[in-house]
């Protein structure tokens, strides 16, 4: 089998570039061809445990609120990886510090995937004290 990282089986820090690629992109094809079938999405919204659900969340809850990717900083170790973004879409205040915790099944292909919400970042939210 092809290891992580070849032009055969992506690495993880090649995963999150096309994750942030798609997202920016819109793009769900693109998005879909990141997980694996039997993948699973852990969200604050919810759990998103088939390639329907995931779908759906994507184009319903992140899509449709034009969201916004920016990396800040990708870090892999084997079959994981943790990619720190600046986040933003319609209907949050601001920018918004995420990680996303990745792991990657043989085929560098996502099997699981975390997002774990953060804070505000300091001064893109455009309140006034």
């Amino acid at each position: 089998m092809p290891s992580r990282g070849s032009a055969d089986v992506p690495s993880g820090e090649g995963i999150a570039q096309r994750y942030i690629e798609a997202m920016n992109a819109a793009d769900i094809s693109a998005m879909m061809s990141l997980f694996a079938p039997n993948a699973v999405l852990r969200h604050p919204t919810g759990v998103y445990a088939d390639r329907d659900a995931i779908r759906g969340f994507f184009v319903e809850m992140v899509f449709a609120y034009s969201a916004r990717l920016e990396a800040i900083a990708v870090l892999e170790r084997g079959d994981m990886a943790w990619l720190e973004v600046e986040a933003e879409s319609e209907v949050t205040p601001g920018r918004q510090r995420v990680v996303d915790v990745f792991r990657l099944d043989e085929r560098g292909r996502i099997i699981d995937l975390g997002v774990y919400s953060g804070n505000t970042v300091p001064g893109s939210d455009d309140v006034k004290a």
